[in-house]
């Protein structure tokens, strides 16, 4: 156990006894999520049985190895469970979701009973990371043969891909948003080449990450293609700016000819469209010699995209050109060996493929290479789209934001860039506070983590729908913000609840674009008068549903602020008291007075009180909510 330090096994050998004297809340929680309870009646294995046999025996062990009575990855009854399970094909993505929540619910309990120390986090996680290895192998050599083991390995290595692009993403995501950040504020030359430097290198690493992925998702098929309108001149331009300083630190032209119009607009897939050609620039500018040129020849006729990328390098040998797009293929001789995945170029042939297109390859030892790609595109006709494919000027707009993202890095990243924009940004660190302040603040778009401590953001997201769904309230828009971009990912986002995807890293673009499609853009100073005129168009709203006058709805509003006044009273004084029942009726009378106007959004939270005063007393937070209440009560319109 040397691989964490040392004082982290202490910190969690001194806490044991805590976690050991809230056993049955660990194991309730760990047995009541979901996914567990699915597998469970998916294989018929009755849940007092499996808490009582299985998780309480499994906790106990594991306390065994915090305490150093036992070797850890040699618990008998994973041996026994197994055996038990043998004939009723539990898969091991099953079994890795049974320890994972277990592992989960222990980590949750240490942020509920305020364990707040990173060495405990980092020996349980290692401790339980330990243990289901040996589970696996156990699994491995009792239930399924070679077959089976290799259809695992594939879900293993999907599993692995997703969470090692969301680890690494995370960070990467941070670092490259403050560099852009501070490439716009320094001035200083030596500084902003360091700042190059670090981009490029953050870059680079992101390319890595994006081909090994995007390998992975070509060779099992789980790839589609998403073709997307734009102005395909502006774009494939911004192309070779990217590479510019690359080439200029070898001193190599990039000589570009762009035979298609400049106003063209065609439907294809522009990402993969931009994937293709990076690798060709990025391979012809890493095999060419300093102070070369790099020719490059983009043509559309009759709806043929061509491409054509010639460098001045040393050229492939023949017998190794047929081998050139082969996965991990360097090839050794005509060329010098250069660093790099040794994907793309595979990537290349895969994509173009998928786009119905052609790549062949030219090349003779001395002479250079040549790369010839021809994809069949589709031409919008020229009134398609209006200035939605040229760059978005910046906007200020209006709004409430909530955020909800565990990093800190990212927190402060994502909070300078939205208030670039003008709106008003409140951050969270977990899924159960963005739940809360969802449905206690007027929020216009939440921006939603996926991975986060105590609830994650697909959990809230579907508590969140479900509240507003019971209390028949406009869905808030939601936008995942995910660093896990496998196939896939963003459909699934879609089904879980939320309105949007973005993929971390993301650019300022990226969020204004979303800005722009979720917010109403700012016109001037006007904050007094939008109050105003929202309660003339409140006003509109209650005579319509109504059917009163002006002067009987104001007499009506009068008489409502009168009797809310007193209740707020009555409702701050039952709550300081825990006095329930009078909560209860006090929310109640609350509840129902806005019913009345239809004050939807002030009476869910009145109603929220009320259901709270009989059923959750302990854990409700009456204060939180009541000051929401509160403040929902000063947006609702006046006589």
């Amino acid at each position: 156990m040397n691989e964490i330090p040392p004082s982290s096994f202490e910190q969690l050998y001194l806490v044991k006894d805590i976690l050991i004297g809230n056993k049955a809340g660990i194991l309730e929680e760990w047995i009541s999520q979901k996914q567990c309870i699915t597998i469970l009646h998916h294989h018929a294995i009755e849940e007092i049985w499996f808490r009582d046999y299985y998780a309480s025996s499994v906790f106990d062990y594991f306390m065994g190895v915090v305490k150093g009575e036992t070797p850890i990855g040699q618990c008998p009854v994973i041996q026994n469970f197994i055996d038990y399970l043998k004939n009723q094909e539990i898969r091991s993505d099953e079994l890795f979701t049974l320890c994972t929540h277990f592992k989960r619910a222990t980590i949750n309990a240490t942020y509920r009973l305020e364990i707040h120390s990173q060495g405990v986090f980092e020996a349980i996680s290692y401790l339980f990371d330990k243990n289901f290895a040996g589970v696996l192998k156990l699994y491995t050599d009792t239930i399924y043969q070679k077959e089976q083991e290799a259809i695992e390995a594939n879900k293993a290595k999907e599993y692995f891909l997703s969470n090692i692009s969301h680890e690494i993403r995370t960070p990467l995501n941070a670092i490259l948003g403050f560099v852009a950040l501070l490439k716009e504020e320094e001035t200083h030359p030596t500084h902003q080449n360091y700042l190059d430097i670090i981009a490029n290198s953050g870059e680079n690493l992101l390319h890595i990450i994006n081909d090994i992925l995007d390998f992975s998702k070509l060779r099992s098929g789980e790839f589609a293609i998403d073709p997307h309108p734009f102005n395909i001149y502006e774009r494939i331009t911004n192309i070779f700016d990217l590479f510019i300083p690359n080439a200029n630190v070898k001193n190599i032209s990039i000589v570009k000819s762009i035979k298609v119009v400049e106003g063209d607009i065609i439907i294809a897939d522009f990402f993969r469209l931009q994937q293709i050609i990076g690798n060709l620039l990025s391979n012809a500018i890493k095999f060419s010699p300093a102070g070369s040129s790099i020719h490059v020849e983009v043509m559309m006729v009759n709806c043929l995209l061509t491409i054509r990328v010639h460098d001045e390098g040393d050229g492939i040998a023949p017998e190794e050109q047929h081998r050139i797009f082969t996965p991990f293929y360097q090839a050794s001789e005509g060329i010098k060996r250069n660093s790099g995945s040794g994907l793309g170029l595979s990537i290349c042939k895969q994509l173009v493929t998928q786009m119905g297109g052609e790549i062949t390859l030219e090349s003779q030892i001395g002479q250079g290479s040549l790369f010839i790609v021809t994809i069949p595109v589709e031409c919008a006709p020229e009134d398609f789209m209006d200035l939605k494919c040229e760059k978005l000027e910046n906007h200020f707009f209006q709004g409430n934001v909530l955020v909800a993202e565990d990093n800190e890095a990212n927190q402060a990243l994502i909070r300078i860039v939205l208030e670039k924009y003008g709106v008003n940004v409140r951050i969270v660190s977990n899924g159960e506070e963005a739940y809360t302040h969802a449905i206690t603040e007027p929020f216009d778009l939440i921006f939603m983590d996926e991975q986060m401590p105590i609830l994650d953001g697909h959990e809230a997201v579907t508590k969140i729908r479900s509240f507003e769904r019971n209390y028949q309230l406009s869905p808030i828009p939601i936008v995942a913000l995910s660093a896990n971009v496998l196939k896939g990912s963003r459909e699934r986002a879609l089904e879980w609840g939320y309105d949007a995807f973005i993929g971390k890293p993301f650019e300022a673009k990226d969020l204004e674009l979303l800005l722009e499609r979720y917010l109403d853009k700012k016109v001037g100073e006007r904050e007094v008068l939008v109050q105003k005129s929202d309660d003339i168009s409140e006003m509109s709203r209650m005579k319509k549903r109504l059917m009163l006058e002006d002067e009987q709805i104001i007499q009506l509003l009068d008489l409502f602020h009168r009797k809310m006044g007193e209740a707020f009273l009555e409702l701050q004084s039952a709550i300081e008291g825990r006095d329930y029942d009078r909560i209860g009726r006090t929310a109640h009378l609350i509840k129902g007075s806005s019913a009345n106007f239809r004050f939807e959004e002030f009476s869910a939270l009145a109603t929220l009180i009320e259901e709270a005063s009989l059923r959750d007393r302990e854990n409700f937070d009456f204060e939180e909510v009541y000051s929401a209440l509160e403040k929902k009560y000063t947006l609702l319109p006046r006589g």
